[in-house]
């Protein structure tokens, strides 16, 4: 059985609240938001196999979450917290041929819902807990592609 892909669904670190007419995008983390992210990235280096390919949202919160862990994580629009379960399982799939290990740091509600959907086909509400992440690798069976759950980690389990 070999692994055909990793994708980890990582969750933004707690940011600040956003002040009444603020910029959602340039919300920052807090200081328990770069502990977290810190303690995260370093589970994933222990963990995941590289290379690592690591997309972020152009929110600010998401961007400095990924910076934990990549010094040049991609922005995509697709990550961004307006868009759809559908709109981040379409990125996986047109991501999956470059060879790496995919680290998508976005947000709720679709981004959890996304990693439900391409780990079991369900369409329906998941969370993830702030800078949690679920890992799910794609791997060939018997010649056909099969997903499995390696991991679903929240940073209070890390530190």
């Amino acid at each position: 059985m070999s692994t055909l892909l990793h994708v980890l669904f990582w969750r933004h670190a707690d940011a600040e609240e956003s002040a009444p007419g603020g910029d959602d995008l340039r919300r920052s983390l807090t200081r328990e938001g770069r502990r977290d992210a810190s303690a995260m990235a370093a589970w994933i280096k222990a963990h995941v196999p590289k290379p690592w390919t690591v997309c972020c949202s152009p929110a600010l919160r998401s961007r400095q979450t990924a910076l934990a862990l990549a010094d040049y994580p991609v922005e995509r629009a697709e990550l961004a917290p307006d868009r759809t379960p559908m709109d981040i399982v379409q990125l996986v799939e047109s991501s999956r041929d470059d060879g790496h290990a995919l680290v998508l740091c976005g947000h709720q509600p679709s981004l959890g819902s996304a990693a439900l959907h391409w780990l079991c086909g369900l369409d329906a509400p998941f969370t993830l807990r702030k800078g949690g992440l679920i890992w799910v690798c794609e791997r060939e069976r018997a010649g056909q592609p099969a997903r499995v759950l390696r991991a679903c980690v929240s940073p209070e389990l890390v530190d």
